[in-house]
């Protein structure tokens, strides 16, 4: 709707990642790097993980595009929850093999061939797998398997592994120690830094046909940043939204009021980009001061710990066992709440005492006198017998 008001040749934030509009930040050129120096090494797994939204599936078909495909067959996996089987079966009908009815080994046999005939052909097979932390350890070490495939000490593939932080987690496990040794380099994706979004959103801008200027202020883009906290598909949600609303409301240069307005329109959607705690920045707008991120991270408020008072501690009697009534038994132990030291010790009298409450101390001693009247009445019986 808004491509034309804004005479733009296509959508600048669409959410299907594009090649021909790569940004390069510095964290996206150095895992573009590592995947360009595993195609130089022809050996070796590539690990790239990152946070969701972070650019890892549009470095990857940025790769692929710029591939010579005289030279390599490159193709994309997408990995769900998969066993060593289906994996398999993906990867063959991913290289438009026979995928179906064929037993494991039968899958692998056919693989092996397809790889020995590319081989042959002087051309390399690479198998780039994308959201590997789907997969399960057990099959993730079928992918390690493949690179066993050689001719003269030479891998028949390469495999890039692509996917979110989680799977540092797989690598980690005790079983992958053989994979983890082939792992030849490995890069984190992070999020976009404050000046990255920026040039981000004016690249886009850009080579999507926007050729009037400035579009947004220096603090608008700030605040977008912020919001998004730099995440490159949190930002093309977020702009793609603005730029309707700018549309809607016929404006030609964004500020910081602007991005505040349709901020407040995400804000009760469920697939919002900018997350809840973001709020109380959005606020912040209100006191019509100058946006600044520093005022964002305040210190945290100091804990009071309170001052508990001292336990007072009241001798544990080691009693026999009496046999009470059971609802006598419950007397006893609400009186026994009842008569707990306060703050002061007070000495408490009979006449303090309800008329049904059962005097422990009593029950003891009546016991004890029983009891040593039975041991008496046992000597006697032994001196007669003796």
């Amino acid at each position: 709707m808004y491509k034309d008001y804004y005479k733009l040749t296509h959508n600048p934030f669409q959410m299907t990642p594009d090649p021909k509009i790569f940004f390069a930040s510095k964290g996206h050129k150095r895992a573009l790097s590592y995947l360009q120096y595993g195609l130089s090494q022809g050996e070796g797994f590539i690990v790239i993980t990152g946070d969701i939204g972070t650019g890892k599936t549009t470095i990857v078909k940025n790769l692929i595009a710029g591939l010579d495909h005289q030279t390599y067959i490159a193709k994309e996996l997408v990995t769900t929850h998969l066993e060593e089987h289906d994996l398999m079966e993906m990867i063959c009908e991913s290289f438009e093999l026979i995928s179906k009815g064929l037993s494991k080994a039968a899958l692998l046999n056919q693989f092996k061939a397809f790889l020995n005939s590319a081989n042959k052909l002087g051309r390399r097979v690479v198998l780039v797998v994308d959201e590997v932390q789907n997969l399960p350890a057990k099959t993730v070490e079928e992918l390690r398997m493949l690179s066993n495939f050689q001719v003269n000490n030479k891998p028949l593939i390469q495999s890039f592994l692509v996917g979110q932080k989680e799977f540092i987690k797989t690598l980690q496990h005790e079983n992958m120690e053989q994979l983890r040794q082939r792992v030849i380099a490995s890069c984190h994706l992070g999020p976009l830094k404050p000046e990255e979004t920026k040039y981000y959103i004016k690249y886009r801008l850009t080579e999507s046909g926007w050729h009037g200027g400035e579009l947004f202020d220096d603090a608008a883009l700030t605040l977008i940043h912020d919001l998004t906290e730099g995440v490159p598909r949190r930002i093309n949600v977020f702009c793609d939204r603005i730029l309707l609303f700018g549309y809607l409301e016929e404006i030609d240069f964004f500020t910081k009021e602007h991005i505040k307005v349709v901020a407040d329109e995400l804000a009760d959607e469920i697939t919002s980009p900018i997350k809840s705690e973001r709020h109380d920045e959005i606020n912040l707008l209100l006191s019509g001061e100058q946006y600044d991120d520093s005022a964002m991270e305040s210190e945290p408020e100091p804990v009071t710990i309170p001052k508990s008072e001292p336990k007072v501690e009241t001798p544990k009697i080691e009693a026999p066992k009496v046999k009470v009534p059971k609802v006598e038994a419950l007397k006893i132990e609400a009186k026994a709440e009842l008569i707990k030291p306060e703050v002061k010790q007070k000495e408490i009298t009979a006449r303090e005492l309800p008329s049904d409450f059962v005097d422990i101390e009593e029950t003891i001693k009546d016991f004890e006198s029983r009891v040593e009247e039975e041991i008496k009445a046992f000597k006697e019986s032994l001196d007669k017998k003796f």
